[in-house]
């Protein structure tokens, strides 16, 4: 039986699915305990990642398997993102990620670049998660539910925050 490690990244795609989607993909998780090479390769088997479908289609689970132990490196809910968009994502992860892994995932990722010809987009259009804290306050404070504060960017939960908190004249 595998370990079935996630990445913060990983965690924070969880968070921002909601916790309903979030109960149901961590089902699917749980299956990778006891089929480690479930999925189909990401693109090609020599990139080292697999990906694996979950809730019908509507989130892929990308991992890599190592000896007895499955690294979530991202969860994706409801699937439709360019190629570039994905991979510009896992580009910033590869460069927060430990040192030690960068030089073996750069190669991996400059692997799929030439595989697929997709080239990472902007750095600008990249869509950043909303901070834990401020998700709770959007929920507490100005009443949101879960899912639609996890529907959000982190730009978008500021100017709603801000929103509310401004005086009314």
């Amino acid at each position: 039986m595998a370990v079935v490690v996630l990445t913060d990244p990983a965690v924070d795609d969880l968070r921002r699915a909601g916790p309903v989607v979030a109960a149901l993909l961590l089902g699917r998780l749980r299956t990778l305990a006891t089929e480690p090479d479930a999925g189909a390769p990401l693109v090609d088997v020599r990139t080292g990642y697999r990906l694996v479908d979950a809730l019908g289609g509507g989130a892929r689970i990308v991992c890599s398997t190592d000896r007895d132990e499955v690294t979530v490196h991202e969860v994706w809910v409801d699937g439709a993102r360019s190629d570039g968009e994905a991979y510009a994502e896992a580009l910033e992860r590869i460069r927060v990620a430990d040192p030690s892994e960068q030089v073996a995932l750069a190669r991996n990722l400059r692997r799929l670049g030439r595989l697929t010809g997709a080239r990472p987009v902007p750095q600008g259009r990249l869509r950043a998660p909303v901070p834990d804290w401020l998700a709770d306050a959007l929920v507490r404070d100005a009443g949101l539910t879960r899912l639609a504060v996890a529907a959000m960017d982190a730009t978008t939960a500021f100017e709603t925050w801000n929103a509310l908190r401004a005086p009314r004249s």
